[in-house]
C-alpha cells in the first residue's frame, strides 16, 4: 500500500519506519528540505509558502502538489490538518482532481474561522473524506460536529513519544513528590493545586516547572497558605533536563481549566510523565481525559474537593503512586508508542479503502 502523507511537519521517523514494517510505502510531502529516500520511506519536496510551524499560513503549490500526486500514484492521501487550513484545502483539491481517496486528521479541539467561506470549505473537505480522525478524541469529536457518520473514524496520536526501554518501579515514595509542568498561566489551574495541597495532610513536596505571567501570584499564594518550604520552583527546563526530572516525580498533576479560547490541546506533557511511570491526576479539559483513560485519576474542572481527595489519597497510601504509574506506563506502550500509532493508521487506511470492515 502506497500512502501519501501531507502534513506541515513530517511525521516522526519512528512512526514511518513502523509503517514500512507493516507493508506500507510512505511518501511524505515536505515544504522544506531535500527530496530523499530512507529505506521504503520517500520524502518529496513540494513548493510551499509560509511557515510550517504556523499551519494556517502554510500554502502549498497546488500545481506542484497535483504533479507530485500524479507521479507518486498513491492509493490514499493522509492529510494532517483541520478542514479550514490551507493544507487540508490543497490536499483535498489534489485528491478530488486525481480521484484519490483521502483521510482527514483534525488537530484542533476549538475550531477555526467562523466565516461563511471557511465553513463551506470545511464542510466540503470533511464530507468528501473517505475517513475522519483526530490527533485526540476531542479533536475528532469537534470534526464530527456532534453528527454521526458511517465512515471509518479513529483517534491517531502523532507519535514520536520518548519511552524509556529500561524501567522498573521505584520504592514507595517518602515524601510523595508531586509535580506541575507547563506555562504558568491561569488556564493551567496551578492555583487550584496549591489550594488542594494546602488541605492535604502528611508528608509531600511539590516541584513546579515553567514560567509565566501568574508566577508571582502563585508564589504569593503558596506563602499565604504556608507551603513555601515544600515547593521548589524550577523555572523552564530544557528537554534533556526534563527527561532527568521525571524519575524524581511520583505524581504529575494537570488541573487545567478550559476557556472559550483555549483547551488542553494534546496532553503531551502528561504522556511524557506516564511513559516514565509517573501517576497522572488530570481535569476533564480537552485531551486530558482521553489521554489518561483508566490509567490515572480524572477530576472535574475547578473541583477543589475532588482534587484534594486525589492528592490526599496518594499521601495516605504512597504505594498507589507506583501501582497507578505502572498502569499509566503500560497504557502509553499499548496506545502511544510509534508502533502502536502506525498500526492504528494502517487499520484506518484499510477501512477507508474498503479492505476491512
Amino acid at each position: 500500500m502506497r500512502v501519501l502523507i501531507l502534513s506541515p511537519a513530517s511525521p516522526p521517523r519512528g512512526v514511518l519506519r513502523s509503517l514500512s514494517s507493516l507493508g506500507v510505502e510512505p511518501v511524505v510531502a515536505r515544504p522544506d528540505g531535500d527530496s530523499e529516500t530512507d529505506g521504503l520511506i520517500q520524502y518529496v519536496r513540494v513548493s510551499a509558502r509560509g511557515d510550517r510551524d504556523r499551519p494556517v499560513d502554510l500554502r502549498w503549490s497546488r500545481r506542484a502538489l497535483r504533479a507530485m500526486v500524479r507521479d507518486v500514484g498513491p492509493q490514499l492521501i493522509h492529510i494532517m490538518g483541520d478542514p479550514w487550513t490551507p493544507t487540508a484545502e490543497a490536499g483535498a483539491a489534489a485528491a478530488r482532481h486525481l480521484k484519490v481517496p483521502y483521510v482527514l486528521v483534525a488537530t484542533s479541539s476549538l475550531g477555526g474561522p467562523k466565516g461563511l467561506t471557511a465553513k463551506w470549505q470545511g464542510d466540503r473537505i470533511r464530507t468528501e473524506a473517505a475517513a475522519l480522525a483526530g490527533t485526540v478524541r476531542s479533536a475528532l469529536e469537534h470534526l464530527l460536529g456532534g453528527q454521526s457518520t458511517d465512515r471509518p473514524t479513529a483517534v491517531l496520536p502523532p507519535g514520536g513519544l520518548s519511552i524509556p526501554v529500561a524501567w522498573s518501579p521505584r520504592p514507595d515514595p517518602a515524601p510523595v513528590m508531586f509535580a506541575a509542568v507547563g506555562r504558568l498561566v491561569a488556564e493551567r489551574g496551578i492555583d487550584l493545586l496549591l489550594n488542594a495541597l494546602g488541605a492535604t495532610f502528611g508528608d509531600w513536596r511539590l516541584r513546579i516547572v515553567g514560567t509565566g505571567p501568574v508566577h508571582e501570584s502563585l508564589e504569593q499564594q503558596a506563602q499565604h497558605l504556608g507551603l513555601s518550604a515544600r515547593i521548589e520552583w524550577l523555572g523552564a527546563l530544557p528537554r534533556d533536563q526534563l527527561n532527568a526530572f521525571w524519575p524524581e516525580v511520583d505524581v504529575l498533576v494537570a488541573p487545567s481549566r478550559s476557556t472559550p479560547e483555549w483547551v488542553e490541546p494534546s496532553g503531551a506533557m502528561v504522556l511524557q510523565a506516564m511513559a516514565q511511570g509517573v501517576a497522572p491526576v488530570v481535569s476533564r479539559s480537552g485531551a486530558l481525559p482521553d489521554v489518561v483513560g483508566g490509567s490515572g485519576l480524572i477530576v472535574d474542572q475547578d473541583d477543589l474537593v475532588a482534587l484534594t481527595r486525589a492528592t490526599q489519597g496518594f499521601v495516605a497510601e504512597p504505594w498507589r503512586c507506583r501501582s497507578i504509574g505502572s498502569v499509566a506506563r503500560q497504557r502509553v506502550l499499548e496506545q502511544y508508542a510509534d508502533a502502536a500509532v502506525a498500526e492504528r493508521m494502517v487499520t484506518l487506511w484499510r477501512r477507508a479503502l474498503g479492505l476491512e470492515a
